[in-house]
């Protein structure tokens, strides 16, 4: 009978331990959430090594995620809407003022920053240790900026005319893209391509 108590002491230790593990990196792999809005700023740091931090004033809201090491920021002013995600070991950043829409996400040691302005809407992704970084100011009118970088890619994007720049590399490719100005692509041994209102390439 003893061996028996023993036994069932020692299963309901292990099944203990067990369930302790799982929480612990149930919680560690759900990293940290900043949200903040009107007048407001938060700052996380999680189990996982991830960083966030949100800041909002004046009728803006931000939102900062970030997992497995990830640094995640985000900041808004005067009703705009700011998002940034980042995970595995990725940076995020983004930006969005005068009810504009800034949206940064990044993964795989990638570097992603938005920034938007006056009803503007910048998007910047990037993953596998690319590049994005993407801003928009609608200044001149309706303005959309998105930049897209994987694999070691670099990807710019800039809209202030008015118009529509999208850059996207991939494979250490570099893609530059303006509404007012020429496109550039360089593929590398990757990929670029560029689609603007002021041109596209290849």
């Amino acid at each position: 009978m003893k061996l028996r108590t023993t036994t069932m002491g020692l299963l309901t230790g292990a099944m203990f331990l067990a369930f302790a593990a799982a929480s612990a990196h149930a919680h560690a792999a759900a990293g940290v959430t900043c949200k903040a809005s009107g007048h407001h700023s938060v700052s996380h740091t999680g189990a996982d090594g991830s960083d966030c931090a949100a800041s909002a004033s004046s009728g803006g809201k931000s939102k900062a995620i970030a997992k497995t090491d990830g640094d995640a920021e985000a900041s808004s002013d005067t009703h705009g809407k700011a998002t940034a995600i980042a995970t595995d070991v990725g940076s995020a950043s983004a930006s969005a003022e005068s009810k504009s829409i800034a949206t940064a996400n990044a993964s795989g040691s990638g570097s992603a920053e938005a920034s938007a302005d006056l009803r503007a809407k910048a998007t910047a992704i990037a993953s596998g240790s690319g590049s994005a970084q993407a801003s928009a100011d609608g200044s001149a009118g309706k303005c959309t900026a998105t930049a897209n970088a994987d694999t070691s890619g670099t990807a710019q994007a800039t809209c202030e005319a008015g118009g529509f720049a999208h850059a996207t590399a991939t494979k250490g490719g570099t893609a530059v893209a303006a509404d007012d100005g020429p496109p550039s692509c360089s593929p590398g041994a990757g990929t670029a391509t560029v689609q603007s209102s002021f041109g596209n390439c290849p």
